[in-house]
């Protein structure tokens, strides 16, 4: 499934994701604060298609009663579930005592899936790091308070929030989890490939496996994963130009959904991952972003998958 990926999981790329494979898509994660204000901003990064369910919308907060309110007018869209982030180690985030904050004081994680549990019909699942640093890794009490409060799934990314993103994500953790609780255990984590997603099935006993980072400009990860643990079907990377095909259809979608304005600007990032690596990428990336009319970006990439096809 695709993870919660702040400034890139629009309902676009969800709608890519879920088309390339993936099984189930989340929103970026929003501000229960936000919610509760009913700011316009917030409500606008939690529209979605039909086609993108099962779709689950994510709030973060550190009061539980905020975040009871926050879940119910998320709930008022009618989503297939409501994540709660417990994990992400963004400064921002952070410095609210929310994300990974959470993980340094368990009592109110608990209060908070509860107050929500109890405020909404539909599954609540939470997502977390092992911890805040190697000295408090808590990922195995965090999750067994999440299933006693009513969360009906977890999802275990195994890096500390000192980590960031760096580091190996140490996937003993998941496993730790999964003999921890009886509700579902999805790991997140340095899965890249295929057989990374089967690796981690195998090594840790988890139920499903949660891609962030990797489907950067490879939404068709989703597909190959899918391909091999179903059927043991190895399928390649796209070519050049069929990754181009792809960028052109993400660009075009964002485009009709969003207008002009926005696929400039923010599918710039999407451009540079579907580009990164190809050859001459680097003189073509730098053109595009410094292009303000959607129209010449579409020009630039199909002169430049032409020329891709020719060599």
């Amino acid at each position: 499934m695709l993870a919660p990926l702040a400034g890139v999981s629009d309902s676009a790329y969800r709608l890519i994701a879920r088309k390339a494979g993936a099984a189930m898509v989340f929103s970026e994660l929003v501000s229960a604060d936000g919610l509760v204000r009913d700011s316009a901003k917030t409500f606008d990064l939690l529209k979605f298609e039909e086609a993108e369910r099962p779709y689950g919308i994510q709030i973060f907060g550190t009061d539980p009663d905020v975040m009871a309110e926050g879940a119910k007018r998320a709930a008022e869209l009618k989503p297939d579930v409501i994540d709660l982030n417990f994990g992400c180690p963004a400064k921002k985030v952070v410095k609210r005592g929310a994300g990974s904050a959470c993980l340094k004081d368990v009592g109110n994680l608990g209060a908070i899936v509860k107050a929500v549990v109890q405020a909404v019909q539909l599954p609540v699942t939470v997502k977390i790091r092992s911890g805040w640093d190697a000295d408090h890794i808590v990922a195995t009490d965090v999750a067994r308070i999440s299933e006693d409060a009513g969360a009906q799934a977890i999802t275990v990314h195994p890096r500390t929030q000192s980590m960031g993103f760096k580091g190996k994500a140490d996937w003993r953790v998941i496993a730790q989890v999964v003999r921890a609780v009886q509700i579902p255990v999805i790991g997140n984590g340095d899965v890249a490939s295929a057989e990374d997603a089967h690796d981690m099935l195998s090594q840790t006993g988890c139920c499903g496996v949660m891609i962030g980072r990797a489907s950067f400009g490879a939404p068709w990860i989703f597909k190959q994963v899918h391909a091999f643990l179903s059927e043991g079907i190895r399928i390649p990377d796209p070519l050049a130009t069929e990754r181009i095909d792809q960028c052109l259809a993400h660009y075009v979608l964002a485009l009709k959904m969003y207008g002009s304005g926005y696929a400039v600007r923010e599918m710039r990032k999407h451009v540079g991952w579907y580009l990164k690596g190809l050859p001459g990428s680097s003189r073509v990336r730098q053109e595009i972003f410094s292009l303000d009319d959607s129209k010449q970006v579409i020009e630039v990439l199909k002169k430049y998958q032409d020329c891709l096809s020719r060599e």
